[in-house]
């Protein structure tokens, strides 16, 4: 799995750090925004992206991915999956993501 990450935004390189500790099986790559030639920049600055395989997870559904993929996470996946009715988590990430700092 590749993790697109805005190294302008502290919480996004807190988050990479953080993801980077709990991959035991470096299953992950965390990389910058600038590495993904073939996503929209404005998509990739308003969202987390997870990419798995041709499979791109944007937002919320990247939370679920890396829940879902990473085995220290795993007890994180099914509080999430509480979220996913109604939209909540969707709305809750964007809430957050919105009002990230930046550089």
């Amino acid at each position: 799995m590749r993790v697109l990450i805005d190294g302008a935004c502290p919480y996004c390189r807190a988050l990479g750090r953080t993801l980077k500790a709990l991959d035991l099986g470096e299953r992950l790559r965390v990389e910058p925004l600038q590495e993904a030639k073939d996503l929209d920049p404005e998509a990739l600055l308003e969202a987390l992206h997870v990419l798995e395989g041709e499979r791109v997870h944007r937002g919320f559904a990247a939370l679920l991915a890396l829940a879902r993929g990473l085995p220290l996470l795993w007890p994180l996946y099914p509080f999430l999956l509480l979220l996913k009715p109604m939209d909540l988590g969707e709305r809750l990430y964007r809430f957050l993501a919105q009002r990230r700092p930046r550089a």
